[in-house]
C-alpha cells in the first residue's frame, strides 16, 4: 500500500514543478504591456482631481487624515509628509511607470514606480478608489519581481533591428521566464471571483435571485441604456444565478485546458456587459489585463525560444 507521505511528497513535487519551471515569457509580457497602458488611462483620470482628493486643502486635510489612519504605510508621504509636492511626485511616478510597462522599457523599475504611486494615493485617501486600483497595485508588485523585458518591449525592437542579426541573418532567440510571477497572478485573479462569489452568495438578494435586477435600477451607476426586457423578474433571476455561476465556477473551470478558452472568453462577455451597463471606471479593462495570463502562444517550442542557463530556466516550458 502507498504510504500517504508518498502522496504527498509526489503533491508537494507537482507543485514545485508547476511554479518553478520555465514558461513562455510572452502571456506575462503582454499582460505588462495592457496593465502599463490601463494605467496610464487611469491616472489621466484621476488626474484633474488630485488636489482636491489629495491636497492638504482637499476634502481630507491632514489632520482629519491623522486621526483616520494609524501607522505609517509605505508611500511617497513617509518622505515628502503632508505635502503638495507629493502630488507631483505620484504623478510622476505614474508617468513613468506606465510607459516603462506599456513598452518594456526598464520594467522592473518602471513596475516599482507603478506601484509606489498606486499605494501612495491610496494611503492618503482610500475613498476615491475601484477595484481597479487594486488589480493595478497587485499586478505592479509583482511584476517588479518578473522578468519581461525580453519580449514585447521598445528596447528589444530596437535591438534586434539594428545590433541583434546573426552572421546568417536570423534574429537570436528569446529565453523562458521563470514561472512563479505569472502562477501568483493567476491564482490572484482565481480568489478575486472566489471571494466575490462567496460574498454576493452570503446576500439575500443574491440568493432570492433580485441582486441584478436592483443594480441596473441604480441611475448613478448607469452607463448607456439597456433594453427593457431585461429589468423583468424572470431575467434578473437568470442574470443573478448566472453570476454567482461564473464567478464562483471561474476559479476551477479554467484550470482545465479544453474549457479555458471557452471560460475566457464567457468572462470578456460578462465583463463587457458589466462595462456597458455600469460605470465603475476601469474595472472591466483592467480585469482583462490578467486574462491574458492565462494565453497560450501558438509558437512556444524550443525552437522559437532558447533557455537561458541556469537552474531555473534549464528546463522544457511547463504547460
Amino acid at each position: 500500500m502507498t504510504s500517504p507521505w508518498a502522496g504527498i511528497l509526489r503533491a508537494v513535487a507537482a507543485l514545485d514543478h508547476w511554479v518553478r519551471d520555465p514558461v513562455d515569457p510572452r502571456p506575462l509580457a503582454w499582460f505588462r504591456s495592457w496593465l502599463g497602458l490601463l494605467s496610464l488611462v487611469n491616472l489621466w483620470l484621476l488626474w484633474p482631481d488630485m488636489p482636491m482628493w489629495l491636497g492638504n486643502d482637499g476634502v481630507l486635510p491632514a489632520a482629519v487624515h491623522r486621526d483616520l489612519v494609524g501607522g505609517t504605510r509605505i508611500s511617497i508621504f513617509m518622505i515628502t509628509g503632508y505635502s503638495d509636492a507629493a502630488i507631483g511626485i505620484i504623478r510622476g511616478l505614474g508617468i513613468a511607470g506606465g510607459l516603462g510597462l506599456w513598452l518594456g522599457i526598464f520594467p522592473r523599475c518602471a513596475a516599482f514606480c507603478a506601484w509606489l504611486a498606486v499605494v501612495s494615493y491610496s494611503y492618503r485617501n482610500m475613498d476615491i478608489l475601484h477595484s481597479g486600483d487594486n488589480l493595478i497595485r497587485i499586478g505592479s508588485f509583482f511584476l517588479i519581481f518578473a522578468r519581461t523585458g525580453g519580449v514585447f518591449s521598445l528596447p528589444q525592437s530596437v535591438r534586434r533591428l539594428f545590433f541583434s542579426q546573426t552572421s546568417s541573418g536570423r534574429q537570436p532567440p528569446d529565453s523562458f521566464v521563470p514561472a512563479w510571477p505569472q502562477r501568483i497572478l493567476q491564482v490572484q485573479l482565481c480568489i478575486l471571483y472566489l471571494v466575490a462569489g462567496i460574498w454576493k452568495a452570503t446576500g439575500p438578494t443574491w440568493r432570492n435571485g433580485t441582486a441584478v435586477g436592483m443594480v441596473l435600477q441604480l441611475g448613478e451607476f448607469q452607463r448607456f441604456p439597456i433594453p427593457d426586457f431585461l429589468l423583468t423578474p424572470v431575467i434578473s433571476q437568470v442574470m443573478t444565478y448566472g453570476t454567482l455561476a461564473f464567478e464562483l465556477g471561474f476559479p476551477l473551470l479554467v484550470w482545465i485546458p479544453s474549457l479555458r478558452i471557452p471560460v475566457l472568453l464567457a468572462g470578456l462577455a460578462f465583463h463587457a456587459g458589466l462595462d456597458w451597463v455600469m460605470n465603475v471606471q476601469l474595472f472591466q479593462w483592467l480585469i482583462t489585463a490578467y486574462y491574458l495570463l492565462w494565453l497560450k502562444p501558438a509558437s512556444s517550442s524550443p525552437a522559437s525560444f532558447a533557455p537561458r542557463s541556469g537552474p531555473a530556466c534549464s528546463a522544457r516550458p511547463a504547460r
